[in-house]
């Protein structure tokens, strides 16, 4: 699909950001806004510049090819009407990389600090019918305490241009005297219950549940918290995620919402390897590392229609499972993978260092990973780092609780700033417990949560001794080709870089065929291929990194898939 192409369905994201606390009031204001890069001084009149949102500065979506340096200042301003009503006026931003302070019509109403969660401000007693909103935005990219995935300040190999500013949805909404502010639902899936917890301050609220547009519960309660009994429950499948219409009803207002019935863990088989479980039946993760980049808006898909577009490709490749690898999408992502019946294992935003860590080595001659309480090699020497990294965790989890696709949580990836592993862990366990915990993927293993995660990127694979854990590629692969026009690096980067084609298809699928086949029954119960999409220097994607050539045989990779699926039972 072209430039032109992609332009043309860009709606630039004026769907409802929120899907599980939606409300009738809500104002987008993506769209066009101004910018300017400083250094260090207040932006000038006549200075400001076009800039598409939410599209990060620098894309070609953005329509603002401009670099910004780390000791720089980046400004937005936004002109907008409103129309005046009762009710608190809420300003949402989704995301913005990464630490902004905000003003509207001259008043600073409020500041954040990490560059993928989304927060908010009440703006009640400064919005007005004509308005102007400001943001300054600083981003340090890999050399703070914050998290920042893959990007770095000079991309090379394994490591991506950094991203800055605005890359998600900024809006608006209106809430009422008795409004719901915030909604945590937990699935009970043993107990056909569903438990409810509410912060706002109504005084009593009505529940209403639908199954298929039937009525199947309605409740009241004058507490903040809520238990729906479910006679009889539809479960949520991959290959049927069936979802619940949830209606919360206050004094004021009305808030539409939705939750599946399904549960993870595992259990050992009855030849006592211990495997994943969906609604307590053993099945097969097969999926697929996903990055969360595209060529035109970098961490920004183009509409929300591409984003579906590729999710829906997954599963016609016959992919149960994505691990969305070391970043927290929007969450309009999720609820497009719960709507597709796509599993997710979460990974947290890398942060921290790897500058002296040696990958792989350990995993392979040492019969113990070395333990993570060297903070000054993870780059985690100050105490603010250590914290931080707590903070969005917290803010990670909090965000995406109700989204019924996230199977797992993931602390660590190779061993990039981690540190106090197990006690990660178990305040992952404490806050969560209806999930499963990755505690490290790749290496440097503390013997702790519920996956035993190991990469290899070697032709031959070669499985672990098992433990009584879930035991998961959760990287391998890694080959790489350049689809003629459609790469724009001058060095593609993999594991083995491919000349044919034909002979890249026979790569991967023998893999799945003579390997990852055959050692399911030795105790695999899970793959991530890497990886779905190219990215920049990176060409070892299944599709380019415009998206418009899928390099693989979708239904031959589909049948390997649903073969390795049924192998477990």
């Amino acid at each position: 699909m072209s430039r032109e192409q992609f332009q043309d369905e860009v709606s630039l994201w004026s769907e409802y950001p929120r899907m599980q606390l939606q409300r009738d009031s809500y104002q987008s204001l993506n769209g066009s806004f101004d910018y300017q890069i400083t250094n260090g001084s207040f932006p000038e009149n006549h200075a400001w510049k076009p800039i598409q949102v939410p599209f990060p500065l620098g894309t070609p979506l953005s329509q603002a090819n401009e670099k910004y340096e780390t000791h720089q200042l980046l400004w937005y301003r936004k002109k907008f009407h409103y129309e005046m009503c009762q009710g608190y006026k809420i300003l949402n931003f989704e995301a913005v990389d990464q630490c902004c302070e905000v003003y509207l019509n001259g008043v600073f109403i409020g500041s954040n600090e990490g560059g993928y969660a989304p927060f908010s401000f009440d703006v009640t007693q400064w919005i007005q019918e004509e308005n102007e909103l400001l943001l300054k935005v600083t981003d340090s990219c890999d050399t703070s305490i914050y998290a920042y995935g893959k990007q770095k300040l000079h991309s090379s190999d394994k490591f991506f241009s950094p991203i800055v500013g605005i890359w998600q949805s900024v809006w608006l909404e209106t809430l009422p005297e008795s409004a719901v502010l915030d909604l945590k639902i937990t699935p009970d899936y043993d107990q056909s219950s569903v438990y409810l917890r509410f912060a706002g301050n109504f005084q009593q609220a009505v529940i209403t549940v639908f199954s298929n547009k039937k009525l199947v519960h309605r409740g009241i309660t004058n507490l903040k918290e809520y238990t729906i009994y479910l006679d009889e429950f539809h479960p949520w499948t991959c290959e049927d995620p069936f979802l619940y219409d949830l209606y919360i009803q206050t004094e004021d207002e009305t808030i539409k919402s939705y939750f599946a019935m399904r549960k993870f863990s595992h259990q050992k088989d009855e030849s006592g390897i211990v495997r994943f479980c969906l609604n307590n039946q053993p099945i097969f993760l097969t999926g697929v590392l996903d990055q969360g980049y595209n060529q035109l808006g970098g961490y920004t898909y183009p509409s929300y229609q591409a984003m579906v577009q590729q999710l829906k490709l997954v599963k016609d490749m016959g992919f149960n499972m994505i691990r969305k690898h070391v970043k927290q999408e929007c969450r309009l992502f999720y609820y497009a993978c719960d709507h597709l019946g796509i599993l997710v294992m979460q990974d947290m935003i890398n942060g921290g260092s790897t500058s002296q860590r040696k990958p792989g080595l350990f995993s392979f001659f040492q019969r113990q990973d070395p333990l993570d309480n060297d903070y000054e090699k993870a780059g985690r020497k100050e105490e603010a780092s250590r914290d931080m990294y707590y903070r969005e965790l917290d803010s990670m989890m909090s965000t995406l609780y109700n989204s019924p696709c996230i199977f797992a949580w993931c602390c660590f990836h190779e061993g990039w700033g981690q540190f106090d592993s197990e006690k990660i862990t178990r305040h992952i366990q404490d806050y969560d417990s209806t999930r499963l915990v990755c505690s490290a993927s790749g290496w440097f293993d503390q013997k702790v949560g519920d996956f035993q995660a190991f990469h290899q990127t070697s032709k031959h694979i070669k499985l672990p001794k098992l433990d009584d854990r879930i035991l998961i590629l959760n990287d391998f692969g890694g080959n790489a080709f350049v689809e003629e026009g459609h790469f724009g690096s001058e060095k593609p980067v993999g594991n083995k870089v491919f000349l044919d084609k034909v002979e890249l298809n026979e790569e991967i699928f023998n893999t799945y065929q003579k390997q990852i086949d055959n050692y399911i029954r030795k105790g695999l119960s899970g793959c991530v291929y890497r990886q779905l999409s190219d990215v920049e220097q990176e060409c070892d994607g299944l599709i380019t990194y415009d998206q418009q050539v899928i390099k693989v045989d979708v239904m031959k990779l589909k049948r390997l898939n649903d073969r390795c699926k049924r192998r477990v039972k």
